[in-house]
């Protein structure tokens, strides 16, 4: 998926590649109609032509010259058009406002304080994230996979998108001035090492880590987290204290 930079620089391609052959042509039929002229001859007076100034202030290039610099000028006005096509496309995708807006989104990292990092924003990172802005907490994503971007552009998430095992990425999530953080991520080997990064960067941090397999807590407790979090476990363990209460309350009865 291609990010909110290639997207734009796509959509300029083609008028770009198509302008600096409008220079191209004009510096090289300028050297061929002019008998004596340089490269720099050349794009000299592409440069004057394509900028509306004109050359008469140097001398007279000649008939054939002056209607090669017309063809000239109506490449400059395909080129013109092409651009502006190309900025319109843009401002109507709304390409151009995400780009503004996830600017301001990552920006806003280095405001944070008192935050909680979730690391991963699968299905579990997705519920962290809206239960801590429900309350108020603010809050930093770090997920690897760039198609979770777009959702986080639009919540108003400060993220980024990158590993989260990395110590310098937790570094720029402001880990130094964090409350917590929730190791969220599917994999159990990734938790427990962004535990071990976690951990020893910050001794006094919080940190709540996932475990998708049960051997894997007390792994986890041995690299750092303060709390390990299985949510199968939690889910069967609910599941049964709803079967024990609807078996205690008995049939429902007619009346």
């Amino acid at each position: 998926m291609a990010s909110g930079n290639e997207r734009i620089i796509r959509r300029f391609r083609v008028p770009g590649l198509f302008l600096l052959a409008t220079v191209a042509y004009g510096t090289v039929g300028y050297m061929l109609l002019v008998q004596g002229a340089s490269v720099i001859d050349g794009i000299y007076w592409t440069v004057l032509t394509l900028g509306g100034v004109g050359y008469r202030d140097t001398f007279r290039l000649g008939d054939g010259a002056e209607a090669f610099s017309v063809s000239l000028i109506v490449m400059l006005l395909i080129s013109v058009a092409l651009f502006i096509g190309a900025g319109t496309n843009l401002v109507a995708s709304g390409d151009l406002t995400r780009r503004v807006r996830r600017r301001r989104v990552v920006r806003s990292l280095d405001a944070l304080s008192n935050h909680v990092i979730v690391c991963g924003y699968g299905r579990v990172g997705r519920v962290v994230v809206t239960d801590l802005q429900m309350d108020g907490t603010p809050v930093a994503v770090v997920d690897n996979d760039p198609s979770h971007e777009e959702t986080l552009v639009e919540k108003g998430v400060p993220h980024l998108i990158s590993e989260p095992e990395h110590e310098s990425v937790l570094r720029r999530l402001g880990i130094d001035r964090a409350r917590g953080l929730i190791c969220a991520v599917d994999s159990d080997a990734v938790n427990v090492y962004i535990t071990l990064t976690a951990r020893a960067l910050c001794p006094d941090l919080t940190i709540v880590a996932r475990a998708s397999d049960p051997d894997s807590i007390e792994v986890l407790q041995r690299a750092g987290a303060d709390s390990v979090v299985s949510p199968y476990i939690v889910s069967g363990k609910q599941m049964a204290d709803m079967g024990r209460q609807a078996h205690q309350e008995g049939p429902a009865q007619s009346v």
